[in-house]
C-alpha cells in the first residue's frame, strides 16, 4: 500500500477529464489484490486467542480491544498500529502499539504498560514486543489524564531485573510474543482490507465522470 506510489501514478496517467485518478486508482486496486486478494475483512478467531475474548474490532475502526477476565483480576490489551513512516520513498514496516491494562476488584490502581510490538523482518513475518512505559492510576479513565502527574522512570531506566519480572508478569496473563504478533498481523491485514475498500469507494466516485 502506498498513497505516494497512487499519487506519482495519477501524475503519469494525467490528460483524462480527472487527471488520470481513475486510471490510477484501479491500477493501485490491481496491485493489492494481487498480494492481497481478500475481499472479506479479517477476523480474530477465538482459537487463536483462547484466554482473551473480543471486546471491539470494529470492520472499520482502528483499534482492537480485548479482554481476559478471571475471579481475581481483569486484563485488558488495546492495539492500534504505529503512525506510518518513511525512509526516503519507502514506508517503513509499521509496529503497533498496544496498551495493557491490569485491574483487582475492589483494589486500586490499575496497572498500564504500554508496548510497542515490532515485525520481523525475517521470512517468518512474526512478532515480539517491548515494554516501553509501566505506570499506574486510580481508575481506567483517567489513565491518559493528567499529564503533570509523576507516573514512575523510564523503563529502560529501570533494573534490569525489574525489567524481566515485569515482562514476566505480563507473559503470564497471556500477553506474550504469541498474541503480539497475531494481533500485529490482524492489524495490518485489517488496514489493507480498509485501503481496498477506500480505493474502491474512490473508483466508483470517478467512474460517474466516464
Amino acid at each position: 500500500m502506498s498513497l505516494r506510489r497512487l499519487a506519482a501514478s495519477a501524475l503519469r496517467r494525467g490528460g483524462a477529464n480527472d487527471g488520470g485518478v481513475l486510471a490510477a486508482v484501479r491500477a493501485e486496486i490491481a496491485h493489492e489484490l494481487s498480494s492481497s486478494p481478500s475481499s472479506s475483512p479479517p477476523s480474530l478467531q477465538s482459537q487463536d486467542i483462547p484466554d482473551f475474548s473480543t471486546v471491539s474490532d470494529a470492520p472499520r475502526g482502528q483499534e482492537v480491544l480485548l479482554r481476559r477476565r478471571d475471579a481475581s483480576e481483569e486484563v485488558l490489551v488495546s492495539a492500534v498500529l504505529a503512525p506510518l513512516r518513511f525512509e526516503g520513498e519507502e514506508p517503513l514496516p509499521r509496529d503497533a502499539l498496544m496498551k495493557v491494562f491490569v485491574s483487582k476488584p475492589d483494589v486500586k490502581p490499575v496497572m498500564r504498560f504500554d508496548c510497542r510490538a515490532f515485525a520481523d523482518e525475517g521470512d517468518g513475518g512474526s512478532a515480539d514486543y517491548d515494554v516501553t512505559a509501566v505506570c499506574y492510576h486510580p481508575f481506567a479513565g483517567e489513565c491518559d489524564a493528567g499529564e503533570d502527574k509523576y507516573e514512575g522512570p523510564e523503563f529502560r531506566n529501570l533494573d534490569p531485573q525489574l525489567q524481566v519480572a515485569l515482562k514476566g508478569y505480563m507473559v503470564a496473563r497471556g500477553v506474550n510474543s504469541k498474541l503480539a504478533s497475531l494481533l500485529h498481523h490482524h492489524l495490518v491485514e485489517k488496514e489493507r482490507w480498509q485501503y481496498m475498500n477506500w480505493l474502491k469507494t474512490l473508483e466508483e466516485m470517478f467512474s460517474k465522470d466516464h
